[in-house]
């Protein structure tokens, strides 16, 4: 580790705090190690539930639809004290919803001998996890906003650094484990990693990463604002109020609707091309998690040339940029199904850790420039509402995206036995992945960005 780096760390050790800053981590590595149950989870469904490719993605995509609440939670997070406090009771709310899904599933054979029940249960684990993630990202955004000391940018770094690391090693372990464990036994490996993080959030005080003493006291005005004594039903609506208000300024409604549509046009074919890379080429789960830690070994180098060297780039150029090579990325794979790989010298499983593995680290990074303009323009106390109406466009526009996949599939009469239309269902999805940038005008140029953030800031101060 550099000596900047540990400058960096004791910067935000000495900003925020120990507490904050492992429950941070904590949480964000367990986010990025979902994918280590969701793995054997595939699996059972396609080697035990006899599954078929699009049957599987509209299962899975259904079990995601708690994440489209999202911003339910944010409002109820933000609006709603418990024991006067917001955050850390809904972290442990979060855990236990998740403690009780995976454990069932785990050690209750009836919640997956078939694919509705345990759909059902995974369905309730995503309600779990979406609300640790929106209060997460409150959290960060509430920090990096009130902080004395804090830089830009640098805690989002850091929370998805931490995130890029829990899929580096869930990806890494996954497809090993699949050889020498049960599914069960994976299960309770991430079970232990979210009683901890449940265990540490029970004993974290909330004051201890919030704004301060201050806080709370009856001369400072924002406390007066979010009293955590006022009544649930008007904070709330003031809450929808203040979200609403957000919402119609241009800087934040332009950006979310372009990120909503360059998502929601692209019929995703991840099933298909997981069925195809099992059944035909009789890829193992060990290569198929290395190409997942190639993709998240991605997204960590983003995160750190980002902190380092892109946060001054134009967004709109950065985001194009990003939308082109997803594209391309796409693209490789018609080289993997039309076999030109092999004419080419490059076996099955090396192009598939290569080319293939950067659509899932491409698409991952684009998001992290916008959790830094969000932290930046959200209103005070409006963290969660904001944050999470963000992620659940996001969600809902992924889940648009998994349904028009099994359309497309349907379409094209791809099954778990014919892959004969896969190369024309990746050329679409390729195409549509480039539509988005006739309409990158939506994504602001940062000079407006900047002075947009700023008169709203003057606006903020002029109101307390």
């Amino acid at each position: 580790m550099s000596l900047e780096e540990m400058s960096t760390i004791a910067r935000l050790n000495h900003t925020y705090g120990v507490s904050f800053l492992l429950l941070l981590l904590l949480g964000y590595f367990t986010q990025g190690l979902r994918c280590f149950p969701w793995v054997a989870m595939s699996y059972w469904y396609k080697d035990t539930l006899k599954v078929d490719p699009g049957q599987m993605q509209f299962l899975m995509s259904t079990a995601a639809l708690p994440m489209v609440a999202k911003p339910i939670y944010g409002i109820i997070s933000d609006s709603v004290y418990i024991k006067g406090a917001h955050r850390v009771p809904y972290l442990v709310i979060a855990g236990a919803l998740q403690l009780f899904s995976w454990t069932a599933i785990a050690v209750h054979s009836g919640a997956s001998s078939t694919a509705a029940v345990l759909t059902i249960f995974l369905t309730i684990t995503n309600i779990g996890a979406a609300i640790a993630e929106v209060v997460n990202d409150a959290m960060i955004a509430e920090a990096a906003k009130n902080k004395a000391g804090a830089q830009q940018g640098e805690l989002q770094s850091f929370a998805w650094l931490a995130m890029a690391s829990g899929g580096v090693v869930g990806n890494l372990t996954a497809g090993y484990a699949m050889k020498i464990l049960p599914p069960q036994m994976m299960l309770a490996i991430f079970i232990s990693l979210v009683a901890a993080q449940l265990f540490l959030a029970l004993t974290v005080n909330e004051r201890s990463f919030t704004s301060g003493p201050n806080k709370d006291t009856d001369d400072n005005p924002q406390s007066k604002e979010f009293k955590p004594n006022k009544g649930a039903v008007s904070a709330m609506r003031d809450q929808i109020t203040k979200l609403k208000e957000s919402l119609q300024k241009p800087e934040i409604f332009k950006p979310l609707l372009w990120f909503l549509s360059s998502y929601a046009v692209i019929p995703g074919l991840g099933s298909a091309l997981f069925y195809y890379q099992t059944q035909y080429l009789r890829l193992g789960a060990s290569v198929l998690g290395l190409a997942r830690v190639v993709g998240q070994v991605g997204l960590l180098f983003g995160s750190f040339l980002y902190n380092k060297s892109l946060k001054d780039v134009p967004i709109r150029r950065m985001f194009a940029t990003v939308q082109i090579l997803l594209s391309l990325c796409m693209l490789t794979d018609i080289v993997l199904v039309k076999r030109i790989n092999l004419d080419l010298g490059i076996p099955d499983k090396w192009f598939v850790l290569g080319a293939s593995a950067f659509v899932e680290g491409i698409g991952q990074f684009k998001i992290l420039p916008f959790m830094v303009l969000l932290a930046k323009l959200c209103p005070p106390g409006s963290e969660a509402s904001l944050f999470a109406f963000f992620m659940s466009a996001q969600c809902l526009a992924s889940l648009t995206n998994g349904y028009l996949g099994v359309a497309l599939a349907s379409y094209l009469h791809i099954s778990a036995n014919d892959f004969s239309g896969l190369p024309l269902g990746i050329l679409i999805q390729a195409f549509f992945a480039l539509l988005p940038v006739l309409w990158i005008g939506l994504i602001p140029a940062e000079p407006k960005l900047a002075a947009v953030s700023q008169s709203d800031e003057v606006e903020r101060k002029k109101e307390l």
